[in-house]
């Protein structure tokens, strides 16, 4: 698209039957008719006239939907059209592309009075005259007034677009944008967001934002600087923000988000898998899912186990600083993508193979005990020699209705991490034996044990600090794990 243009992020919310199609794509070069858009797209419409803008882009009509060739050849543009956009105008307060978003807004906090204010026309005086405006200006004298902040992004009556993956990254890439909640007007940039017409705003509540840094991509930084720490953090803040979102195709997992992915490619590293970076590959693999709010995986295959896109539940990283020993080691990571074309996008396979230490867990109490909370239930069934000791052991599970019939488990630990004065964290996976006709392997086939993740695990390892001094036990226990016997295993 040549010359200023305006980009429209909304909800489809429902089918488009206005959308381009391979049928009508010639008859929409010569003409749209506005009678067969609906009302979210009027309402852009309107606003990038205001603006001062002839162009506007949106996605169900800039893109044949009906077109692969065309759908990827558009998605993996969709960085430089969000980027490049003079404005994104976001449509916050409409749940669906029929409801349109510049309707009459609720009053909140309810005003004392209510004033007639004339609307500026952009014209002269005289020459407006005829066609002024009257709006209203609606006032509020609460002494505790200053608290009302409008722009809870995890309240769906006021941002309805946070709520949705697509939407989030458009809302990462754009340069400044206009959000129209139900509420009130927001104006948002890389850096702050304010509130249109001065009302109160608290940029704690925002999401997470791209660093400046990663907007410039001919700036170096040292892997593994405090820089590179920040800018791996924030990736995954956003992954924690996009988990939490929804996807009306929950096939786009990966895709919807990889436009922010290739942004932060060159900094990140190019050796992108499934979601994660090979440069932090074995500190991205520890993501845990909530247990308050199972959704388990979904039947189709969207990505490798060890992959936080194979899961429906939002995630985190417990320690997001990179910090702790390595155990493990990465020996060989592939993956097998749906479209080349696509080189953030969705995977059709993927093999990663660890070298590391892999211990039995064992099943505790009641083997009909109820193992989708099994943090209770499991141990790993293993003893350190004295004077150290494996105490506190936690397993948080990923999935549940495919867990009952998981009979083996075992603990690949991955990172250990001194916490205090005679006492360290070791933290790793919890895998079992894969099915191959359900999780797809990728590259050379290996003649081993295919495994696949089921969740993690976190032990506290202690030594008696009378025997050993705080920094010689840790170096002992270094030296002792650095022992354990160590094994190549395949991971789908």
């Amino acid at each position: 698209m040549r010359g200023r243009y305006v980009a429209l992020s909304y909800v489809w919310g429902e089918a488009q039957p206005h959308r381009t199609t391979k049928l009508n794509l010639f008859w929409y070069k010569l003409r749209i008719d506005p009678a067969d858009l609906p009302p979210t797209i009027l309402d852009a419409i309107r606003v990038t006239r205001a603006l001062g803008v002839d162009l506007l882009w949106v996605d169900g009509l800039c893109i044949v939907q009906d077109s692969e060739k065309d759908m990827h050849h558009e998605l993996a543009r969709m960085r430089d059209v969000y980027r490049n956009a003079y404005l994104t105008i976001d449509a916050a307060s409409a749940t669906r592309v029929s409801e349109g978003f510049l309707g009459d807004r609720e009053l909140y906090p309810i005003p004392d009075a209510v004033l007639p204010f004339i609307c500026p026309s952009g014209k002269p005086v005289e020459q407006a005259a005829n066609g002024t405006q009257l709006g209203m200006v609606y006032v509020t004298v609460e002494e505790d007034a200053w608290y009302v902040t409008y722009d809870d992004p995890d309240d769906p009556e006021v941002i309805h677009t946070a709520s949705r993956g697509w939407c989030l990254q458009e809302r990462l890439l754009s340069t400044r944008s206009l959000v129209f909640t139900s509420k009130t007007l927001k104006l948002r940039c890389h850096t702050r967001t304010h509130n249109v017409g001065g009302a109160y705003h608290y940029d704690g509540l925002d999401a997470a934002r791209i660093p400046k840094a990663v907007f410039h991509p001919d700036h170096h930084i040292a892997r593994y600087s405090d820089e590179w720490k920040h800018i791996h953090k924030t990736w995954l803040n956003i992954v924690w923000d996009y988990s939490r979102a929804k996807l009306t195709n929950p096939a786009d997992k990966l895709i919807a988000i990889s436009a922010v992915a290739e942004m932060f490619a060159p900094f990140l590293g190019e050796d992108y898998v499934a979601g994660l970076w090979r440069p932090s590959l074995l500190h991205d693999l520890l993501w845990q899912t909530d247990p308050e709010t199972p959704r388990g995986r979904p039947a189709e295959y969207r990505g490798p186990s060890w992959s936080w896109a194979s899961t429906d539940e939002p995630v985190l990283w417990r320690y997001p600083s990179l910090a702790g020993d390595c155990l493990a080691e990465v020996v060989k990571c592939t993956v097998t993508l749906k479209n080349e074309q696509l080189p953030f996008g969705p995977a059709i396979g993927a093999s990663l193979i660890l070298r590391s230490p892999i211990l039995p867990c064992k099943w505790l109490g009641d083997q009909d005990v109820d193992r989708r909370t099994p943090m209770r239930w499991l141990s790993v069934d293993y003893s350190f020699p004295a004077p150290f000791a494996l105490r506190d052991k936690d397993f948080q599970i990923d999935e549940d209705p495919s867990l009952s019939e998981v009979s083996e488990v075992w603990f690949v630990p991955l990172l250990i991490q001194k916490v205090d004065s005679g006492s360290s964290w070791l933290e790793g996976l919890a895998v079992t034996r894969a099915d191959p006709d359900v999780w797809p392997r990728s590259g050379e086939q290996g003649q081993g044990d295919v495994y696949r993740r089921v969740g993690i695990t976190w032990c506290d390892i202690d030594w008696d600090t009378v025997l050993f001094e705080d920094v010689e036990g840790w170096d002992q226990l270094r030296a002792m794990l650095a022992r354990l016997p160590k094994v190549d295993i395949e991971l789908v």
